[in-house]
């Protein structure tokens, strides 16, 4: 797990630090209030330890090297580098401090770097000794706010053949992910519930063909259907329950998610926050990022029901200033106040309005 975090001076960022992360998190804010950044940010973080823990007898593998090249193609930057991801008008540089955790707390890296905004590729300051994590699991999985089922073969193609600009690494490295195929073996009991549950819900599941050109169906009953006539909701539940099943996503996982309410009703989408909640208890850490007023509200209401320590980011930013940042445990079921409730009550004024006149 990520235990605690200190950055400075990131995109719209000035500061943002927070100590004893729990294992579901939720940002929210405004539209270019950085959200998407910030998962990127973790998750190149944590996936260049990953590569570099599966790296670490090969003589020349070197941190520095791995954690440059995964923040470099995660955000693509195009004119100047890395340097692209330094505050704008900050004359500090940027700097990052992360603290992982792992086999049961026996093992704890704290990783830090900082690179100024004329940085290109490579990163100037990065801690000198990393240990890999080898005694137990470590992965990061990305789930981007586009689907990614029905354009597989064009991402890879695209990425692999031409390294084109438009699906960055976040993309590739979760379609790795899910051309892996099913193994046999016990699925935790929380996570196979999850499984379970979701194929009712959909009377149906995403499953593996084995054919290039088509890598996935949709079986419902007797019937299958192809990627382009399946509802994208399904396939943005879908492509979890596959990374469960072939052993991807478990134990030792880090999960970031970002807007995963995108094309779902209000019901899956509280079904979906009920799947989160498992996989929680079955050992993986969550980061989502969400405009959603049913998910922050169904992730409270599992707070408060099962006691759970969930922590609600929430991102402010006034013109021409940086974003603001406070936490809020929604453990006693209770919202913070934020954006996406103030522009419900502004529905509600307005509606208040127009039957007065």
């Amino acid at each position: 797990m990520i235990s605690s975090i200190t950055i400075k001076n990131f995109m719209a960022h000035s500061e943002l630090s927070l100590k004893d992360i729990p294992s579901i998190n939720v940002i929210i804010g405004k539209n270019d209030t950085g959200k998407t950044g910030l998962l990127k940010l973790l998750y190149a973080t944590v996936k260049s330890l990953e590569v570099y823990s599966l790296k670490s007898k090969q003589s020349d593998v070197v941190f520095k090297k791995e954690l440059s090249d995964k923040l470099h193609d995660t955000f693509m930057p195009r004119k100047n580098g890395l340097g692209d991801l330094v505050q704008k008008g900050s004359k500090e540089k940027l700097d990052v401090n992360i603290t992982i955790v792992g086999n049961n707390g026996k093992y704890k890296q704290p990783i830090y770097f900082s690179f100024g905004d004329r940085t290109e590729k490579s990163i100037t300051t990065c801690i000198e000794h990393v240990e890999p994590l080898t005694n137990s699991s470590i992965n990061a999985l990305f789930v981007p706010a586009k689907e990614v089922l029905t354009a597989f073969t064009d991402i890879r193609n695209i990425r692999e053949n031409f390294y084109g600009v438009g699906f960055d690494d976040t993309y590739l490295d979760l379609i790795k992910a899910l051309s892996l195929e099913t193994t046999k073996g016990r699925v935790a009991t929380e996570l196979s519930q999850v499984n379970k549950s979701l194929e009712d819900l959909f009377e149906g599941k995403i499953e593996q063909t084995g054919q290039k050109d088509q890598p996935f169906v949709f079986k419902k009953g007797n019937q299958q259907f192809a990627m382009q006539q399946t509802a994208e909701g399904i396939k943005k539940i879908g492509i979890l329950t596959t990374l469960i099943t072939n052993r991807q996503l478990g134990k030792g996982t880090i999960l970031f998610m970002d807007e995963p309410e995108t094309a779902l009703h209000p019901d899956a989408v509280r079904q979906m926050v009920e799947m989160l909640v498992a996989m929680s208890k079955a050992g993986v850490q969550i980061f989502l990022a969400s405009h959603s007023y049913f998910v922050i509200k169904q992730l409270a209401n599992c707070a408060k029901r099962d006691d759970l320590n969930v922590c609600c980011w929430n991102l402010k930013r006034e013109i021409g200033k940086p974003v603001s940042n406070s936490f809020h445990d929604l453990i006693d079921g209770v919202l913070p106040s934020n954006s996406i409730i103030d522009e419900a009550l502004k529905m509600y004024d307005e509606e208040i309005n127009i039957d007065l006149k």
